[in-house]
């Protein structure tokens, strides 16, 4: 058995294992934690920028609907835009500490012009990237907000076939001012990896956003971002609105 079939077959089990782990953990959450729908989303975005870089050439359409329960969250989230140049789906399940939060994101991207299965974890056919972070994106205090992700699979150097681990660093400030939600961020990465050739900063801005409640459930959230990538020498204006729900 050649080496290459050899790493296929161990890729198959560890994804294998990861869809029996991630089908186990969303059965028994629900039981425990008592999880029922808690808020549903729909944003339309001019562009869809993550962290400093642009993903498609329209706008994206991107529906969110997020279960909780106790300590545990589960987001599906998704991102589309009319001329089919980017498409995303995610499965974000979330446990809340004390003093941080732990994600773990499960990204399919497909690629445009080729073949897509959602349940194909064959090499070079896998659409799905694995993250794990760590944030306090929801600690009231302090103000200043930090948040740690690393990539886990579906990032491989295309020369040796191994992990980068990518990974990203952020840090908000938010604050209020007049009625209106301002966040000024800052994104780098520490590592040569899918961001950058280097360690760089690749994401800084600042966000602007209010939500205009139409009822005591419905609201629609209004956003605007500046957005600056010294990396790529790149800068962006992105609005965005759409309605949300909550329980």
């Amino acid at each position: 058995m050649s080496l290459k079939s050899v790493d296929l077959i161990q890729n198959q089990r560890r994804m294998i294992r990861f869809l029996t782990a991630f089908l186990l953990l969303s059965i028994s959450f629900p039981t425990f934690c008592q999880i029922g729908f808690s808020e549903a989303e729909v944003l339309v975005q001019s562009r869809h920028i993550w962290r400093g870089t642009k993903l498609g050439t329209a706008p994206a359409f991107e529906p969110s609907v997020t279960f909780s329960g106790g300590r545990f969250s589960f987001n599906f989230w998704a991102s589309v835009t009319p001329n089919n140049s980017y498409s995303e789906i995610d499965l974000v399940p979330a446990w809340q500490f004390t003093h941080f939060q732990l994600t773990a994101f499960d990204y399919y991207n497909p690629v445009v012009g080729e073949s897509n299965n959602y349940l194909n974890f064959q090499e070079g056919k896998n659409r799905h990237s694995l993250e794990l972070s760590i944030d306090n994106y929801s600690v009231e205090k302090p103000r200043l907000k930090w948040m740690i992700g690393t990539f886990l699979s579906g990032d491989r150097n295309k020369e040796t076939g191994k992990s980068l681990y990518s990974t990203y660093i952020e840090f908000k400030y938010p604050f209020t001012a007049w009625s209106i939600d301002a966040v000024p961020f800052v994104g780098m990465t520490p590592l040569r990896g899918f961001y950058a050739d280097h360690p760089a900063l690749i994401n800084s801005g600042i966000s602007f956003s209010k939500a205009m409640g139409l009822s005591s459930r419905f609201s629609v959230p209004l956003n605007m971002s500046f957005i600056y990538n010294p990396y790529q020498n790149k800068s962006y204006v992105v609005l965005s609105s759409g309605i949300s729900f909550r329980r």
